[in-house]
Order: structure tokens, then C-alpha cells, then sequence
């Protein structure tokens, strides 16, 4: 049977216009045409508009919508997983928006109307720069960049190895990290874990959680004699809960600095509460002079690019008076550690991986900032540049 675009209107319940938009567009193609010039369609149409509608629903754009109707269901199903994680960013986004507003209007309520516009101004941007580190950090590929600056360390002992060996893990531990981003630290240690560990891995970024997966995946599958247990969970450390306790060790790795100080208080009483009385909470930062050879020769050309870093409001040398109220700070330790870096190309990744600006202006300026580089290197071809980071060891305080 054959359907006139206007019996086909009738027969979906959508409007002609709306029928020979979807023609125009190349994504309901006409069956055949009547003596008359009319446009033909039957129930293959009718399926086709149902798909439509369906993708239309789910937020697919009409491009996509072209591309899907003639696409085979393998294309479906990455498309869908791709619509998922747009989704699920617009759900954060959302989430934020109304976390700020609330927060705003409860300020406001405080305040005169004259200071409320200058307060809405600072909950936004703070707001803002949650969302740019949320971006830096939806997948590792930044993240890669600025550890393979890394390879170039002075240290005695690897930055991993040390580590491990501070939070001293025994067989059978419960262990919680915070922020784990893509398990690099499992994967520079998983030689040396203990057996039956349960290891649950949290982080905001659906990206780093999957990459985070596939290392353990790989850890397991080389070291099956361990009988390693590992957890995942999405979880947001500025709101953070957990559905069970009871952990050993409970790790945040480079991540407390991210997060804004009015909500680490709510972390710290949720750690503390997640902990077992003899367990230890470890967290590891960075120090006043980290990489301050780096900062200022960025800044020496462009002044203009600002650096997360440099708006850090917890450093290794403060964290102790910020987490002696939730817990007993039992040691701050400084990772002994400098590099000497001989290839340009490496730090000018590094610095272009901190953010969009930074990458669009060094890449404008390529040639000019790979020579200021290497005008800094010494006569053996390297460029020194100090690293600060450590880690801070705390305890239950006593009831």
C-alpha cells in the first residue's frame, strides 16, 4: 500500500511540512511518485519515520539522523555510546548549573543587592573552572602528555615505587582511590601488590573510569595469582558518598586541589567515616616550587596563559593546617625528585597540555617557544626543571 504525503501525515500523526523536511534533507526518500508528481510512500517509510523520530528523541542532530538511517547497527551502537557520553556531560553541566544557582540564591539572601551581582559573578566562575578541569580531564590523553615529561626524572627512586612503598599495602587491604584517573599507579605497581586486594577505583571522568578498566583488566589477566578485585564507581568528590566502608587505605592522588575548598570539609568527613580506626588516608600534592622553571619561562613570552597551578588553594606545605581537623597528620613527605629534559618537543607538550588557550597560543607561536626552550637547556642539551610533590599520611583522630 502507498501513502500521498498527506495520508502519511495523517497516518503519523505529523504534520506535511514536517514530512518534506525530512525528504529535503535526504532521510525519508520517497518510494515512488503518482502520474501526477505527488510523492509515494509505504510502510518501509513509515518504519523509517519511527527511526527518525526515535534518534530525533534521543538529541541526534539531523546530519547524524542521515547518517544512521543508512548506516548499518554497528555504527548504531557507537553512535548511541557517543549520544550517551554528550548526554551524561549535559546531565553534569545541568547539575552544576542548578548547584550554583541554589548556592547563589542562598548567598544572596545574606548579602545587599548591590554585592549579590559581584557574588553570582564568582559562583559562576568557579563554576566555569569546575567544568574546565572536568574537560582537561575527560580523557587521559592530556594526562599523558604531562606524565611523559616524566621519564626524564633524577629520582633515585620512581615516583610510583616510592608511593607505594609510603602507603605500605599488606595482602587482603580494602583500598578506595579518589580521583584515579586512568590507574597509572596500579599499572607501575601491579608487580609488586600483595594478594586479595579489593580495590575500589573512583573518578568523575567516564573517559579515565574506562581507561582505568582496561588497565585492571590487564593486571588481573598478567597476575592471576593474585586474586585481585577491582571496583568502579563514577562518583563526584565534591559531593562524595560510597556504599560501603571499612577501607584500610583510602588514596587521593593529586586531585584535592581540583576540588573547591568550601567542599573538601565534606570529603574529609566522609574519608574519615569510610576509614577502619587503624586505617590511613594518604593524599599527594604539589609543593610552592613545583615546576617553577617552566612557569616562568611561559610566562616570560606569555604572560596571558594562566596556569591551574598557579590558582591551587592546597598545597604540600599547607595541607597539614587544612586536614589537622578531620584527621591525625602522622607525616608530610617530599618526594626527592628534579628533571633534566633534553627534548623540546616534550615540554612544549607539556605546557600546551594544560589547556585550550595554552595549546592554541603555543602552537601560534611554535618555533619561537621550542627555541626559547632550548635556549634554556644547559651544555649537556637538558633542561633542568625542579619538581615539588609529596605526600601527606593521616590517621583516624581518636574519639
Amino acid at each position: 500500500m502507498k501513502y500521498t504525503v498527506g495520508e502519511l501525515a495523517r497516518k503519523t500523526g505529523l504534520t506535511t511540512r514536517t514530512i518534506r523536511f525530512y525528504d529535503e534533507k535526504g532521510i525519508l526518500t520517497p518510494c515512488g511518485y503518482a502520474e501526477n508528481g505527488y510523492r509515494l510512500y509505504n510502510l518501509k517509510s513509515i518504519e523509517t519515520l519511527e527511526k527518525i523520530l526515535l534518534l530525533k528523541f534521543l538529541g541526534f542532530s539531523i546530519e547524524e539522523i542521515g547518517t544512521l538511517i543508512k548506516s548499518q547497527d554497528e555504527t548504531l551502537a557507537a553512535s548511541l555510546k557517543k549520544q550517551e557520553e554528550i548526554l551524561l556531560e549535559k546531565k553534569n553541566h545541568i547539575e552544576r548549573l542548578i548547584q550554583a544557582v541554589q548556592l547563589a540564591g542562598s548567598k544572596a539572601q545574606e548579602t545587599a543587592d548591590t554585592d549579590s551581582w559581584a557574588l553570582l559573578k564568582d559562583i559562576v566562575d568557579m563554576t566555569k573552572n569546575r567544568e574546565l578541569i572536568d574537560t582537561q580531564y575527560q580523557t587521559d590523553e592530556n594526562l599523558n602528555k604531562r606524565i611523559s615529561i616524566h621519564a626524564y626524572s633524577t629520582a633515585k627512586t620512581e615516583w610510583f615505587q616510592w608511593l607505594f612503598e609510603k602507603i605500605q599495602l599488606k595482602a587482603g587491604m580494602k583500598i578506595l582511590e579518589i580521583g584515579c584517573g586512568n590507574a597509572l599507579f596500579w599499572k607501575n605497581v601491579a608487580d609488586k601488590l600483595p594478594s586479595n586486594l579489593e580495590i575500589h577505583l573512583t573518578d568523575y571522568s567516564l573517559g579515565m573510569l574506562e581507561k582505568a578498566k582496561l588497565v585492571a583488566d590487564e593486571i588481573c589477566r598478567k597476575y592471576p595469582e593474585k586474586n585481585l578485585k577491582f571496583v568502579f564507581q563514577q562518583k563526584d568528590a565534591t559531593a562524595f558518598s560510597y556504599p560501603t566502608g571499612g577501607f584500610d587505605r583510602i588514596m587521593a592522588n593529586h586531585c584535592l586541589y581540583h576540588f573547591e575548598k568550601s567542599s573538601r570539609p565534606g570529603l574529609y568527613r566522609k574519608i574519615a567515616e569510610l576509614l577502619k580506626d587503624d586505617g590511613i588516608f594518604s593524599c599527594t600534592l604539589i609543593g610552592r616550587t613545583h615546576i617553577r622553571e617552566l612557569l616562568q619561562l611561559t610566562a616570560r613570552y606569555f604572560p596571558e596563559i594562566k596556569f591551574m597551578t598557579g590558582e591551587f588553594d592546597i598545597l604540600l606545605e599547607t595541607a597539614s593546617d587544612e586536614l589537622k581537623d578531620f584527621f591525625k597528620v602522622n607525616s608530610v613527605e617530599e618526594h626527592e625528585n628534579d628533571l633534566l629534559v633534553p627534548d623540546e618537543e616534550v615540554v612544549f607538550n607539556y605546557v600546551s597540555s594544560f589547556s585550550e588557550e595554552a595549546a592554541e597560543t603555543l602552537n601560534a607561536h611554535r618555533e619561537m617557544f621550542l627555541q626559547a626552550i632550548r635556549d634554556e637547556m644547559n651544555d649537556n642539551g637538558d633542561m633542568f626543571i625542579h619538581k615539588s610533590t609529596g605526600i601527606v599520611m593521616c590517621t583516624k583522630l581518636k574519639k
